[in-house]
């Protein structure tokens, strides 16, 4: 390949990339055509971009783009990226199980490099929407407590002058 198609090849990456912040590597070479297809097709679903490349020209890619990835292997490789880690990875992870052949090679999240193994205890972790309906969870039921702290003494009260009014009646 020449220098001048490797360099168009190169920018072209660079340009896909530049909006991913957060990658996967996976192997999916063994994968037969309707199998990939059918893998390409759900993560269009997911919102998941995916990118084969030849590793070496990638590396270089990325590393002119200031990303440090070191410890994933070579060989044929496809980049994957999405709006959410925590999904990429459950994502990543259950194309491991569902199309036999693929394989996690690792990844790129918050500006490290990621062991496969890592990416595994990624795709454990509660994804983006979780955490906020946890968080937000945790909001509403502080809310509810203080409301119900603030109208015990009122609710009290009440309960008192009605038992009082109930005796005065009954006398």
């Amino acid at each position: 390949m020449s220098k001048a198609v490797k360099s168009l090849m190169m920018k072209d990456l660079s340009e896909q990339l530049q909006r991913a912040e957060d990658v996967v590597f996976v192997d999916i070479s063994k994968l037969d055509g309707v199998s990939n297809n059918r893998l390409r097709a759900a993560s269009r679903k997911q919102s998941i971009e995916v990118l084969a490349a030849k590793f070496s020209l990638a590396r270089r890619t990325l590393l002119d783009m200031g990303w440090k990835i070191d410890g994933v292997s070579g060989g044929p490789t496809t980049i994957a990226w999405g709006p959410d880690v925590v999904g990429l990875a459950k994502q990543a992870i259950k194309w491991e199980k569902e199309f036999p052949g693929t394989v996690v090679k690792g990844g790129y999240v918050g500006g490290q490099t990621v062991t496969p193994e890592e990416v595994k205890v990624l795709s454990e972790s509660p994804s983006k929407e979780e955490l906020i309906a946890m968080i937000i969870g945790g909001l509403m039921s502080a809310a509810t407590a203080a409301l119900g702290a603030i109208n015990a003494p009122a609710s009290n009260l009440a309960s008192q002058i009605k038992q009082i009014s109930e005796k005065e009646q009954a006398a």
